[in-house]
């Protein structure tokens, strides 16, 4: 699964982390139902249609998961100098009620959890590890360079995500609430 995964379109996103930009040493892709897009440190990610592959892994992970998922961001991290900074997966387009699953293949990395107030928890994400992350509005997570690591991994990152459409429908809805019906007589 690893080759033919790491054949997938990657390319290196410019990202924007505290107000610079940089292109971080992973690459990434992603795949997803129509018309998403989602939004991290300044990039815009639109992802490709579901191909076959894809949608079979997707539907491995929401039968082992319970949850429905419509995107998932792949990242390709060629050695243990490619890391990703302490950060939430808590923006407003995403499902909270929903939780985010990786999936990893190649080389074991460690993420990093961190909570204020709370010791740190590092967890190893094996080959094959299917991780779940929820309350994303408390814990941040990372993956910190590890040079000893020489091999390349693949994280596969499912959420739910709502479309710009629906984002604006829900929106709209809560701006605009409709008063309560008044009878009108008839005289």
């Amino acid at each position: 699964m690893f080759t033919k995964l790491s054949k997938c379109p990657f390319k290196q996103p410019i990202i924007k982390v505290w107000d610079k930009f940089y292109r971080p040493l992973r690459k990434s892709c992603s795949y997803g139902d129509v018309n998403l897009e989602y939004e991290y440190s300044g990039h815009c990610e639109l992802p490709l249609p579901w191909n076959r592959t894809m949608l079979k892994i997707k539907s491995d992970v929401e039968k082992k998961t319970g949850f429905e998922y419509n995107f998932v961001l792949l990242n390709f991290y060629e050695s243990g100098h490619a890391k990703i900074g302490a950060h939430k997966d808590d923006k407003q387009s995403l499902n909270q009620f929903v939780d985010i699953a990786t999936l990893s293949f190649g080389a074991c990395r460690d993420m990093i959890f961190s909570k204020k107030g709370c010791k740190s928890v590092r967890q190893a994400l094996e080959a094959g590890s299917l991780l779940l992350m929820h309350n994303q509005k408390e814990w941040t997570h990372a993956i910190h360079p590890q040079p000893c690591v020489k091999d390349p991994r693949i994280s596969l990152t499912f959420r739910r995500v709502s479309s710009s459409l629906q984002q604006s429908l829900d929106e709209m809805e809560r701006d605009y609430s409709i008063p309560p019906c008044k009878h009108l007589r008839r005289e």
